[in-house]
């Protein structure tokens, strides 16, 4: 008898702790609104929320609501602030008969600033702008991914690509990071310093009186003789300063991405539109330029021609010619460097 006596004491024991933590949850954690919120009214109380940076958002709602349409509301009134709702937060709920109470606590995981990105030729302009400021920074976020415009762009670009990586996350969202392997004053200092050599370039050896064949012929002449290739660096991983413009303009040595690099960033000083284009040369991987002259598209390739010199003499048998010509030694994909690319460089102007 005493044996039933003892599992009763400690039965109700038990019961009265659990009556008690109920209490405190329904009196304290979860404060019970006499209004029941529908879904537009819960995006309302989040949008409200956010604004004033509350990071505790009570309501009350049906239960029939499922915690994904609660997530929806959430992220709908984050994206008005432009922001991203990542899906980090926690939450506590109580079931009232038909209805349910909550809090919803963010954190600083919880919203991430985003610029959102609302069409494909927004897209080549944001990634193109920020591979020119060197916009490391910003996060990127569209409905429909456009990361691949980010990595074609950064590959028809390498002025611009010191050692840049593209990145995306689970989340969605995406962008241009810098490498580890230059700090933001050492890849400052070499862009500016390749600036300069092609903005003097342009100033001193280039005039009005030139056509626009003359001009890039004359460019394509600098770079050749003011580089030599670096035939040392054509497998090395990581950064190198002959894979970019500074390397071919201030250092005078680099691989054939330099040479493209250095091509694309006097020419666009110039005023034309040049995009570099990846593919394969006697079967190992090449680029070269793509760029405007007047009203039609032509290929130029500095490092075949600097290459193919016996002698002092510059050679010209990859400069404006046509796919024709550039389809007997080299391949690639004609999609992915096509004429329509070249109209995305006014973003860069």
């Amino acid at each position: 008898m005493e044996h039933i006596r003892q599992i009763i004491f400690h039965a109700g024991k038990a019961a009265c702790a659990a009556f008690c933590v109920w209490l405190f949850f329904i009196c304290s954690a979860v404060p019970v609104s006499a209004a029941v919120l529908d879904l537009p009214q819960v995006c309302r109380e989040f949008e409200l929320a956010i604004e004033s940076g509350q990071t505790q958002i009570a309501f009350t709602t049906s239960a029939d609501y499922t915690l994904k349409q609660l997530h929806q509301q959430l992220a709908q009134a984050a994206q008005k602030e432009d922001l991203l709702f990542t899906g980090r937060c926690t939450y506590q709920k109580q079931v009232i008969g038909e209805e349910a109470a909550y809090i919803f606590f963010l954190t600083k995981d919880s919203l991430l600033e985003v610029t959102r990105l609302q069409s494909t030729q927004a897209a080549y302009k944001a990634a193109l702008q920020a591979l020119q400021s060197s916009d490391y920074t910003t996060s990127f976020y569209s409905d429909t991914s456009y990361y691949p415009i980010f990595y074609l762009m950064l590959q028809q670009h390498p002025e611009y690509n010191y050692n840049t990586y593209v990145w995306k996350k689970g989340n969605g969202t995406y962008g241009y990071r810098r490498s580890s392997e230059l700090t933001r004053s050492e890849q400052e200092s070499k862009m500016r310093q390749a600036d300069k050599k092609a903005e003097a370039f342009v100033k001193n050896k280039l005039n009005n009186t030139m056509t626009d064949v003359q001009k890039l012929k004359a460019i394509h002449d600098y770079i050749i003789r003011q580089c030599r290739y670096d035939y040392g660096q054509e497998d090395t991983d990581g950064y190198e300063d002959s894979y970019t413009a500074y390397g071919a303009l201030v250092r005078n040595k680099a691989v054939c991405q330099g040479y493209t690099a250095a091509f694309n960033l006097v020419a666009s000083k110039a005023g034309f539109y040049a995009i570099a284009v990846c593919g394969l040369a006697n079967r190992s991987s090449h680029t070269w330029n793509y760029v405007r002259i007047g009203n039609k598209s032509r290929y130029i390739d500095c490092t075949w021609d600097k290459t193919l010199m016996q002698d002092e003499n510059i050679r010209y048998d990859y400069f404006n010619v046509g796919r024709t010509v550039m389809q007997r030694s080299h391949a690639w994909d004609v999609k992915q460097f096509s004429a329509k690319y070249l109209k995305y460089c006014r973003y860069l102007d």
